[in-house]
């Protein structure tokens, strides 16, 4: 994350709010491409375990992917080349760039779930702190160079390239001795024949669509609709305020499924577990919120250079979304160890709402009416989250109710001030 924030600091005074425009929309149809393809191999085997048939299924779902994902976006890239985009249509390089990542990043899923499942967290993060350092770096030093959106792609697709190889090289080290571990403890398992990969992934595939199109569809598509300063400055925001908090909860996102599930298989479960995470994703993410929308000023200052307008207000915006995109993440942990297909959908049609009211109320009202939506959008988001699945909450739905109206409520009044 710190590597990460510094980057950004550079980058966005050597590139500027064109090409971060511009690759606002490259990120948003390279994740939905990624995601509508994705069998999610990782979260089969830590619903499912480890064992050589699993192992096998995961990888058969992870090359589907990764080779349906690449065919995907290059479709969706040459769509946009029709579109009237901040900087002109994707330039073939850019293409294999971005293909290329989205390859690498579907193949690192069994890796990934494998090293969750045997708890070898550490690893997973060394892996993802010196695949961000390494992207990160390359970017700066190519921005010195060339002052195009082909930067951002490069730091996007190295970052999943050298995750991959240092997941590979890290992996292997232990990788005998986990084996020797699984044959001598389950040997049943070795044996068992494995589930359906492709059946557990189209059942999360909504789940992870609408984890990501409610966070990012909004930022990917005013580009198109609002002056570019501003969309710009929505993208960049979001990707200050809201990704790195996501990121955090995406990299514990593993290990706290492996555990609620392991937990919810035991008999006698009283969800004590769900409830210290409830309790602690929330205290975390509304003092996270609070405190980064009185410094939104600081952070304009310090993250964005000349050329981009309406940060502070942006940011205060972006703040105002983060409990409801945690009470997200909690939902999307506890349905995919259900995995049912009804329950997915309606999480994808709730999800929806934040970006879609951003969206209508931007092509009717330019910048100010895409920031009252997603303010108005974070509180409808929040309250039909939590009744739709109040049967998954850890707590009574009123105590529910009554703490995303209060944290709504308070981040609500610190955005109204920079209105003022």
């Amino acid at each position: 994350m710190v590597a990460s924030l510094a980057a950004f600091a550079v980058l966005s005074r050597e590139l500027g709010p064109a090409s971060y425009a511009q690759f606002a929309v490259f990120v948003f149809v390279y994740t939905m491409a990624a995601l509508a393809t994705d069998f999610s191999a990782m979260g089969f085997l830590l619903v499912h375990g480890v064992s050589g048939p699993l192992r096998r299924a995961a990888w058969s779902s992870s090359a589907v992917s990764a080779t349906a994902g690449g065919v995907a976006l290059t479709a969706a890239l040459f769509v946009l080349s029709f579109l009237n985009l901040p900087t002109g249509p994707p330039r073939v390089f850019d293409v294999l760039i971005l293909v290329a990542g989205l390859v690498t990043q579907s193949l690192i899923q069994p890796l990934r779930g494998e090293l969750m499942v045997h708890r070898r967290y550490p690893t997973v993060a060394l892996t993802d702190v010196g695949a961000t350092v390494a992207g990160f770096a390359a970017a700066i030093l190519l921005a010195a160079q060339i002052h195009s959106v082909t930067v951002l792609c490069v730091q996007l697709a190295l970052t999943s390239v050298v995750r991959l190889l240092l997941t590979l090289a890290l992996s292997a080290r232990g990788r005998q001795r986990t084996l020797r571990g699984r044959a001598s403890s389950s040997p049943s398992e070795m044996a068992a024949p494995a589930p359906n990969p492709f059946r557990y992934g189209l059942k999360v595939l909504p789940l992870n669509v609408a984890s990501y199109a409610s966070r990012a569809i909004d930022s990917g598509t005013l580009p198109l609709i609002l002056p570019v300063g501003a969309a710009a400055a929505y993208a960049r925001s979001y990707q200050l305020i809201v990704t790195p908090v996501t990121q955090v909860q995406l990299s514990l996102g593993g290990a706290i499924v492996e555990r609620m599930a392991r937990r919810a298989a035991l008999p006698g479960d009283n969800g004590t577990f769900d409830k210290r995470v409830w309790q602690a994703l929330h205290v975390v993410t509304f003092v996270a919120a609070i405190v980064l929308s009185v410094g939104a000023p600081i952070l304009e200052k310090v993250f964005f250079g000349p050329g981009w307008v309406h940060v502070a207000l942006m940011i205060s915006s972006m703040a105002l979304l983060l409990p409801s995109l945690t009470l997200s993440s909690f939902m999307s942990w506890k349905l995919q160890i259900k995995a049912e297909l009804r329950h997915s959908l309606l999480n994808l049609a709730v999800l929806m709402l934040v970006p879609l009211l951003a969206i209508v109320l931007g092509l009717l009202y330019s910048t100010i009416g895409a920031l009252i939506g997603l303010a108005v959008g974070a509180l409808v988001q929040g309250l039909a989250l939590a009744t739709l699945h109040r049967s998954l909450l850890p707590i009574p739905l009123r105590y529910a109710v009554a703490q995303i109206v209060v944290e709504w409520a308070v981040l609500a009044a610190l955005l109204a001030v920079r209105f003022l």
